[in-house]
């Protein structure tokens, strides 16, 4: 794993402290909220306050309550990613090998504990319920609105509130967790933009205005004569007012949530596309805000890519792939190493005579199926094609850029097989000299004054071309050296070898052993 993707441990300073025990003082600081609204701001829908210490130990036993339920479950939860997280940390445990559920916790950690506050706030609700109407004989509607109060509204500001901070934590340990960026989906409840954009603008917006009527109609109960006519036109007031500015605001929430959630999902799915290999992909820009930005910097960074995959394309055309994919992934690296493999040059036979008789479109034609077929059946079997000489071509086995044990046996049986395959190359029937020869030879990129190539030189590479050029008379298509039959061992089935003694090759001072292939591989 490349270090520049691990993500460095958050440091543990006040903040992070504080948000990752935001589940605790949310709910205290709600339940002491709670207390104080019904205690004194509003108790018992307006009736005496209540002076006794009773009360406040009510408030005690339920505010315990939801509190340790909130530590318990919420410890449990978060005990195995604190042991994991830790192992990660201290032991450099590769963060790919903690157990899939651990991980997919870390990510429903914030709505977990959202989840325990809304079910401690509906438990310890049921508690203040019980002991409002047993110990201080409280009437049933005071304590169901009490209950009411507690569960529908001190619940879930609550909840949304340690939703949102313990996210702020979590968000921080996610990367030592997925140090790839690659977040895991199943398993993992998730909450749209538009969800959250909606929660919010309900609990911030609507909630407030609500309670406030809600004190309105209460008041307007107790007051009797005049100053009841006028709660009773204050409320029908806000009623309206909460209303007009209900549907309007509703409305505008709306378009503010799909001004946002649009171009969010448009860049989602152009993303998808990239990442499936589309670069055609582009999102449309609708505003000159922030999200307008991002998707414009996405277009245009998907212009870049597509044009680097172009690029990509023709450099893969102009050289081998493996070449061009070891310069892309290494980058240019002169010089070449020394390795044992083996080289096999083809030539196009009465190629000369074919150029001089036919059309220069003819003679292209003919070429680009050579070329296709060489290149066919030597990818198949493991060859890399290092150079096109006009009707020759230079190919490697067991070179540095795919390398293989068996490279020997390789290049006979492509040499076999490529005369099979120019039999019935488009419509044509092609012959080719081909010899072959085993042995040490230099790999790499050889630079001239702009032009880097990359190319095989060595004694077996000229044998090789010498080879070749041997097979006419010797009366064969395909001549290999003794080399090449000492590294071969067991030739495929349906192959035979011919031998032809030591012959003398231009350039060589000693004779070589020299052996011809005859008879095809299997269909």
């Amino acid at each position: 794993m490349s270090s520049a993707l691990v993500a460095s441990p958050p440091r543990p300073g006040l903040v992070r402290r504080a948000t990752a025990l935001s589940i605790l003082p949310a709910n205290l600081i709600g339940a002491v909220v709670v207390y104080l609204y019904f205690t004194y701001v509003d108790p018992l829908g307006g009736g005496p306050t209540p002076g006794s210490g009773v009360t406040l130990l009510v408030f005690l036993a339920t505010a315990g309550v939801l509190l340790w339920l909130n530590w318990f479950l919420g410890a449990r939860w978060v005990r195995p990613i604190r042991h994991w997280r830790g192992r990660i940390i201290r032991q450099g445990v590769d963060p790919a090998t903690v157990p899939a559920e651990i991980r997919r916790r870390v990510l429903n950690a914030a709505l977990a504990n959202a989840v325990l506050s809304l079910a401690a706030w509906t438990v310890a609700g049921v508690v203040y319920f019980l002991a409002l109407r047993l110990l201080l004989g409280a009437p049933t509607f005071e304590a169901v609105r009490i209950l009411l109060a507690i569960v529908l509204v001190g619940g879930p500001v609550t909840a949304a509130l340690a939703f949102l901070v313990s996210e702020y934590h979590w968000r921080r340990e996610i990367p030592l967790f997925f140090p790839d960026g690659q977040l895991e989906r199943d398993g993992v409840l998730t909450l749209p933009i538009r969800m959250r954009l909606a929660v919010t603008f309900l609990l911030t917006s609507l909630l407030p205005v609500m309670l406030l009527i809600l004190v309105d109609i209460t008041v307007a109960e107790q007051v009797a004569g005049e100053s009841a006519l006028l709660w009773a036109r204050l409320v029908r007031a806000q009623l309206f007012l909460v209303a007009a500015t209900g549907v309007a605001s509703t409305i505008m929430a709306l378009l503010v949530a799909r001004f946002i959630n649009r171009p969010v999902q448009a860049l989602r799915g152009g993303m998808a596309r990239v990442a499936a290999g589309d670069f055609d992909a582009a999102v449309p820009v609708r505003s000159t805000d922030e999200l307008g930005e991002m998707n414009q910097h996405f277009n245009r960074m998907v212009a870049e890519l597509r044009q680097a995959a172009r690029a990509r394309e023709l450099f893969g055309r102009f050289v081998p792939r493996a070449v061009a994919r070891e310069a892309l992934e290494r980058g240019l690296q002169l010089g070449g190493e020394v390795v044992h493999a083996t080289a096999v040059f083809v030539d196009l036979r009465g190629f000369t005579a074919l150029t001089e008789r036919m059309p220069a479109p003819e003679v292209v034609r003919i070429l680009n199926a050579y070329y296709a077929a060489v290149e066919r059946v030597c990818d198949r079997e493991g060859g890399v094609i290092t150079q096109f000489l006009g009707d020759g071509v230079v190919v490697v086995f067991g070179g540095p850029l795919r390398p293989v044990p068996d490279h020997a046996v390789r290049a006979v049986r492509a040499a076999v097989e490529l005369e099979r395959a120019l039999a019935h190359a488009d419509g044509l029937r092609l012959e080719a000299g081909i010899g072959i020869c085993t042995g040490d030879m230099i790999a790499g990129n050889i630079r001239g004054r702009e032009r880097v190539v990359y190319t095989i030189v060595g004694d077996a590479v000229n044998q090789a071309a010498r080879l070749q050029v041997k097979t006419r008379d010797l009366g064969a298509r395909i001549l290999l050296t003794g080399s090449t039959r000492g590294a071969c061992g067991d030739l495929p089935a349906g192959i035979r070898l011919r031998p032809c003694g030591q012959q003398p090759l231009r350039g060589f001072t000693a004779p070589v052993e020299v052996w011809a292939v005859e008879g095809e591989l299997p269909a």
